[in-house]
Formats: structure tokens, C-alpha cells, sequence
């Protein structure tokens, strides 16, 4: 009995799957441009979807039904995306959907787009109605479906069968839009891989931008300052070509996000580009007439993206691709990007061809203008498509180690250009100091020059007339007296010129009686060592400085007191002068030649000095060496 039961069943199914299979083939091939869906989906939906573009004066909703009953509505090729360029009018997008599970199921129909608005329509038994539309310009918050790109929400139950249109209103970018239809959890499966994966690359951009802004400021260098915009440019390209700009939450940095295009920003990365990787490979010593030529070019076009991004920014509003003028910035943007480009491959294949790198410089060129700013914008624009769209994005990993590899480089580039920098210093100091040196040795030889000729020639004229003088007119006590302090004079201002017949301390209290006696500033000298172990030529440089440090504390210490001190034993000769003056601030460059000349001598005998000034006083070591 059983047995037979079992047969009876199994021929009631093979009959009823019999007349099943005709059925389903019927249903197929009656909805042969149908989207049957079970759950989620990975179909590329361009198999199924069909365009439209209203260029009628007043489209709408009645103008896209005629269009679908006239069989206007036409496919494209099938596993590509439709790319109209730019493309001015309202582009309408037809699906027919089938749900083959008997439960009810919620899907997303999402579109990865730049358009401006975008509205879903349902085909219901009382015609078409608007179901939902989404603006690019809300930010998260104020969506209905909290996601990056342009969605809503389609529900089929079971086996139910749908007609819908969409309405995709794009006047400022590229009609180039991505779209799937898949479920909610499907969606979000992947969308937050892809969030994980880009917030991993802009943290890292803005990470090392961060670096490159607080370098800037604390070595005060430009090109790391540079560098960090440049960064700043990639995240905003990065966040707009992303979708990712309705993500943020501050109104302020939304709004200003929103009101930019990423093809002026394009430009204005490349053309700072250009000056970083100029200043990474650029010659030692000369750029060259036609690498400038290049840079002045380069900085057109930078002008060009700045002055494009913020006529955007005002005008946005105004803006579509259905006016003469906006086009007309586009494709000079366009051109600008590819020119830029073509000058930077030049400069660098030119730079290093005076490196004698030339293999290197054209390889050099290759994988910077390969993987670049303008390139990402092209591709995910439409408009030139060389890499694959994938996540995670292998672009994005290139474009991380290049930034890296180009930080790096830049830093040492600086350290390098730091280094030939203080060389020059160094080089600049020391011939400064021999050129001091060698006016002070020219100073010495001009004073000992006119010491002989007034010594030899007036010295003789004027002893020969007090001799005259002195026999013939002996009575005369106020011309006696005359000759005799012009004698006396001369013979004062003779022992200043030259080295007097005087020991060294000897000399210096000399000077040091003769300033007591203008009785402004009490001056105390004290020697102590023997001076004979002092060399010759070293004594006319000792009392050279010590004369200097004696008038510095007369002319400008407003001093009460004074000290002097010379110590000298057989290993070096200590010069110290201290004051209870006002004090000065010994770095600054304003201090006179005194104190130029008193470096120049001391460091001409390799001395040292060493100046301590405060509002209590100042006081100054000059330290010479004897061996």
C-alpha cells in the first residue's frame, strides 16, 4: 500500500513540474529585460536597465512615459557604466524588477553619483507616482536612508513584479553614474569594508599633512608648508569623489565641501606638485632658462585652478552644463590638467637629464604622473579610464607609499639643503672675518705709514721752527709756548699711532691715568703675570682690544667704575673689563665696529670671547692662546 502511495505521489510531481517548466519559461521570456531577484544581488545592472535624456523644454514625468510607450528608451552596453560626459539635460533610467522568493523582502536601488538630485518613481495602477527623492547637498543626518551615496528603499513581496524610473538631474560633473540593486545587508556588507579601507588612507594623509604643517612652522620652510596643502587637496578629492562629503557632520566644513569641484582642486594639487618635486630633484646650482620657463608656466595654471575653484565656490548655484561659459572652464580645465602634467614630466626628465639620470628621470616621471591627482579625478570622472575602480583600491596603497616616499625625501632634501646652506654660511663667515682681519692689518699698516710721515716730514718742519723760534725770538712767551704744545701734540698724537717705547702694562696705565683724568668714570687697572712672555706682535693687538673695551665703556656703559684686568702666564693672555653700566644685548647686530674689531683680533690670534651684560653692568673676557 505504501509502496503504491509513493509512486502515485512521485507521478503528481513529475506531471505538475512538467507543467511548471513551460510556465517559468513563458514568465522568463515574457520579462526578458526583468531583474528577478531572490535576496542579494551582484548583477551588473546595465543587462537590464534601459536611458532616456529629456531635452524637451519642460521635462517631467509625462514626457519619460511617452518615451517608454514610443520605445525611446534604448540599452547600452552590457558590464559598462553609461558615461554621457556632460551632458545638460534631466537623464531618466528605466528597470523592471521581479521578486521569485513568496516572502516580503526590502532592497536598495543606489546610485554613486555627484548628481544633484535624483527622483524614484513606481509605476501603480493610477499611473506614475514619486516615491522618493535624495540631493546630493544633505548631509547625512537629513536623509531618510543614512548612507554616502543616493538610495531609497524598494519593497517587493512575494513574487511581485515592479516598474520603476529614476530621474537623474546632473547640470555640474560627469553623467557618470555607478548603480546596483541589491538588499540593505548586502549594502552595508561591503560599504563598511570600504569605509574601514578609506578612512585608513585619509587618516594617513591627514596624519602626515599634520607632520608636514607643524615642520613648516617650526623650520620655517616653505615646501614642507607645500607639502601638507597638498596632502589637504588629495583628502578633499578623496572625500568628493568618494561621496563621502555628506558624511560630515560640522555644517561649516559641509558646507564649504560641498561648494567645491574636484577638477580645479585637480589642477591646484598638480601645479604644487610640480614645485615639490622640482625642489626634491632641482640642481645644485642653477635650474636652468627653460625649467623656469616651465615654472612660470606651471604657475599660470595654478592661478588658473585657484581663481576656477572660487568662481565655483561663489557661483555654484549658477552653474550648468547647458550654458556656453561653464563648459568652456571645463574643458580649459581639462587642458590645463594634461599640460600641467606634460610640464612635469618635462621638468623632471630635464632636471635629471643635468643629474646625467636620465633612465632614472624617465622612470621617475612615469610613476609620479601615473598615479596622481588628476589621474584619480579622470577615472572616477570617466573621462580617461586606465585603472579598475575595485575595494579595497590598490590606487589608494600606491598613492599612500608614494606620499610616504615623497615625505621622506623631502625631509631630506631639506636636511641636504640645510647642510650647503650652513657650509655657505660657514664659507661666508670665515671670509667675512678675513676680510675684517685684513682692514685691521691695512688700518695698522696706514697708522704706522702716517707715523713715519709725520714723524720724517712735519716732526722735522716743526722742531726746526721751535729751534728758530726757541734762538731768535726768545721773548716771545706766547709764541714760545705755541711751538712747544703744537710739538707736544704732535708728539701725543704720534705715540697713539705707533706702539710707545713702554712696556705693556706700562702703556695701559698710561691710558688708563690719562681717562681718570676727564673724571667721568673712575677706571682701576690691574696686571698681573710677567709681560715678557707676551710676543711682540701679539702686544700692539692687546692694547689695540684693550683701547676699544676702554672707549665701549666710556662712550656707552654710562659706568660709575671701571676695572681692567690683564693676566698673562705662558699658556695665554686674559683680557677682562668690567663695568657697572647699564649693559646692552651682545647679539645684537646694531652693537658697532668696536666690538667687530674686537673679534676680529682676538679671533685673528685664535681667542676667544666671552660677554656677560646685564642691567647691573657688563662683562667682557677676551681669551688668547700663546702656544
Amino acid at each position: 500500500m505504501r509502496k503504491q502511495f509513493l509512486f502515485l505521489l512521485l507521478g503528481v510531481l513529475w506531471g505538475f513540474s512538467g507543467y511548471l517548466t513551460p510556465m517559468m519559461a513563458q514568465d522568463k521570456a515574457i520579462y526578458s529585460d526583468t531583474l528577478f531577484v531572490n535576496g542579494p544581488n551582484s548583477e551588473h545592472l546595465s543587462k537590464y536597465l534601459t536611458f532616456w535624456i529629456d531635452s524637451t523644454k519642460t521635462p517631467d514625468i509625462t514626457n519619460a512615459e511617452k518615451a517608454l510607450k514610443n520605445i525611446e528608451f534604448k540599452h547600452w552596453n552590457p558590464e559598462t557604466t553609461l558615461n554621457l560626459g556632460l551632458n545638460p539635460h534631466p537623464l531618466w533610467l528605466h528597470l523592471n524588477v521581479k521578486s521569485t522568493e513568496p516572502d516580503l523582502k526590502n532592497y536598495w536601488w543606489s546610485f554613486y553619483t555627484h548628481a544633484d538630485t535624483i527622483t524614484f518613481y513606481q509605476k501603480t495602477v493610477d499611473g506614475w507616482v514619486s516615491t522618493d527623492t535624495v540631493a546630493y547637498g544633505l548631509q547625512l543626518s537629513k536623509r531618510k536612508i543614512k548612507t554616502r551615496f543616493s538610495t531609497t528603499e524598494i519593497t517587493l513581496k512575494g513574487y511581485e513584479y515592479k516598474e520603476l524610473l529614476v530621474k537623474i538631474e546632473n547640470y555640474r560633473h560627469t553623467q557618470n553614474a555607478i548603480t546596483d540593486f541589491t538588499t540593505p545587508e548586502n549594502n552595508l556588507f561591503w560599504e563598511t569594508n570600504f569605509y574601514w579601507s578609506i578612512g585608513f588612507f585619509i587618516g594617513c594623509f591627514l596624519l602626515i599633512s599634520s607632520i608636514s604643517f607643524f615642520i613648516s612652522v617650526v623650520l620655517r620652510e616653505k615646501n614642507f608648508f607645500k607639502y601638507g596643502v597638498y596632502l589637504l587637496l588629495i583628502i578633499v578629492m578623496a572625500l568628493m569623489e568618494e561621496l563621502m562629503v555628506p558624511t560630515i557632520s560640522n555644517p561649516f566644513l559641509f558646507y564649504i565641501l560641498k561648494r567645491l569641484h574636484s577638477l580645479p582642486i585637480a589642477i591646484i594639487a598638480l601645479a604644487i606638485h610640480y614645485h615639490i618635486i622640482l625642489y626634491i630633484i632641482k640642481p645644485e646650482n642653477t635650474k636652468g632658462k627653460l625649467i623656469e620657463f616651465l615654472t612660470r608656466l606651471n604657475n599660470i595654471f595654478l592661478l588658473y585652478g585657484i581663481v576656477y575653484s572660487v568662481y565655483y565656490f561663489i557661483n555654484m548655484e549658477k552653474l550648468n552644463h547647458g550654458q556656453w561659459f561653464y563648459p568652456l572652464m571645463w574643458y580649459i580645465g581639462i587642458i590645463s590638467v594634461f599640460i600641467v602634467i606634460l610640464l612635469t614630466a618635462v621638468m623632471i626628465i630635464l632636471t635629471m637629464h643635468q643629474k646625467k639620470l636620465i633612465v632614472p628621470g624617465i622612470i621617475l616621471a612615469f610613476v609620479l604622473l601615473y598615479f596622481n591627482p588628476a589621474g584619480y579625478f579622470l577615472n572616477y570622472a570617466g573621462i580617461l579610464n586606465y585603472y579598475k575602480v575595485t575595494y579595497p583600491n590598490y590606487f589608494y596603497w600606491i598613492v599612500c607609499i608614494e606620499f610616504i616616499g615623497i615625505g621622506c625625501i623631502l625631509a631630506w632634501r631639506y636636511k641636504k639643503t640645510v647642510q650647503n646652506h650652513y657650509t655657505l654660511l660657514q664659507e661666508k663667515a670665515l671670509q667675512d672675518e678675513l676680510t675684517l682681519t685684513r682692514e685691521i692689518e691695512i688700518q695698522e699698516q696706514e697708522r704706522e705709514q702716517i707715523a713715519r710721515d709725520l714723524h720724517d716730514d712735519l716732526g722735522t718742519t716743526i722742531s726746526a721752527i721751535k729751534l728758530i723760534i726757541t734762538n731768535s725770538y726768545l721773548n716771545d712767551k706766547t709764541l714760545v709756548k705755541m711751538i712747544t704744545k703744537a710739538n707736544n701734540d704732535l708728539r701725543y698724537f704720534f705715540n697713539k699711532l705707533t706702539l710707545p717705547q713702554q712696556g705693556l702694562f706700562d702703556i695701559l696705565q698710561d691710558k688708563i691715568d690719562e681717562l681718570n683724568n676727564i673724571g667721568t668714570i673712575q677706571f682701576v687697572f690691574i696686571a698681573t703675570g710677567e709681560e715678557d712672555i707676551v710676543p711682540d706682535a701679539l702686544k700692539l693687538p692687546i692694547i689695540r682690544i684693550c683701547f676699544e673695551l676702554l672707549s665701549n665703556v666710556l662712550k656707552h656703559s654710562q659706568a660709575s667704575e671701571a676695572t681692567l684686568q690683564l693676566f698673562s702666564d705662558s699658556s695665554q693672555v686674559q683680557i677682562m673689563m668690567e663695568d657697572n653700566g647699564k649693559g646692552f644685548d651682545p647679539k645684537l647686530k646694531s652693537n658697532g665696529m668696536g666690538i667687530n674689531n674686537i673679534h676680529a683680533r682676538a679671533k685673528r690670534w685664535n681667542g676667544e670671547i666671552h660677554i656677560s651684560s646685564g642691567t647691573k653692568g657688563t662683562t667682557t673676557i677676551v681669551t688668547i692662546p700663546l702656544n
